[in-house]
């Protein structure tokens, strides 16, 4: 069973009076867990693609099925449901309460879940401790780094163990450092967890660290291509040849 499969996935907005066409009919199938990266020029699709993938909004026609389930089928109450439980996602932003610490932001999901206070905990410090942060779980947002922050939020969105996590650019707010260690970090999780994780993002730097990179033009899937013995600079060539 797939872990990912969109079939003829079509997206439109309305853009003032015009009619933007986001995706024109996207098939795409990953079939065993692994590290993904999406790569496209703007206006190519890929931020309402991992929107659709995330359950914040709904295709227009299509087929988009996660983990053995029609998410595009599903009722609001489900797909929160199935949001919160089968999917991680990670934003540029970090998008951390403030007004709570590390260890309280992991467990946020429990909470939403009514699990127990002690489970809740427990859970969380299970996770910050594999990232290397149980020294900074009572520390509130502010008090942390960029990278530090972004750990914060990929531990919470491990907190149900979801089948696939989301990540929409989620270097582009760190430096060089803190950004080369998100990466390894995320390939270490599909490698160590059998997790899936699939990535937008526009730095070939980043698509780098991926095992399997597909690049959109136009709302469509253009080209796809394992990442093995490929550098930064090879897959910013394919990119640009994706915009052209």
């Amino acid at each position: 069973m797939p872990i990912v499969r969109l079939t003829d996935v079509t997206k439109s907005y309305r853009l003032g009076p015009r009619r933007v066409e986001a995706l024109r009919g996207v098939d795409l199938v990953l079939e065993h867990p692994g590290f993904y990266g999406i790569m496209g020029p703007s206006g190519s699709g890929k931020s309402t693609l991992l929107h659709l993938l995330a359950a914040l909004d709904r295709p227009d026609t299509g087929e988009i099925e996660i983990d053995g389930r029609r998410i595009d089928a599903l009722g609001e109450s489900e797909l929160t449901r199935f949001r919160r439980r089968h999917l991680g996602i990670v934003f540029q932003q970090f998008n951390l309460i403030s007004t709570l610490t590390a260890r309280d932001n992991v467990s946020l999901p429990g909470l939403l879940d009514g699990a127990p206070a002690a489970t809740r905990q427990q859970r969380a410090d299970e996770l910050l401790d594999g990232f290397a942060m149980a020294d900074r779980a009572a520390h509130r947002p502010d008090a942390l780094s960029g990278g530090e922050q972004q750990r914060v939020a990929l531990a919470r969105a491990l907190y149900f163990e979801p089948a696939i996590v989301l990540a929409d650019e989620p270097t582009g707010n760190l430096d060089t450092r803190a950004s080369q260690a998100i990466w390894k970090l995320l390939r270490r999780l599909t490698e160590q967890r059998a997790i899936t994780v699939l990535m937008v993002t526009h730095e070939p730097a980043a698509a780098a660290h991926c095992e399997h990179v597909y690049l959109l033009r136009d709302g469509r899937v253009h080209d796809s291509f394992d990442v093995d013995g490929l550098d930064a600079a090879d897959l910013a060539t394919r990119a640009q040849h994706a915009g052209g």
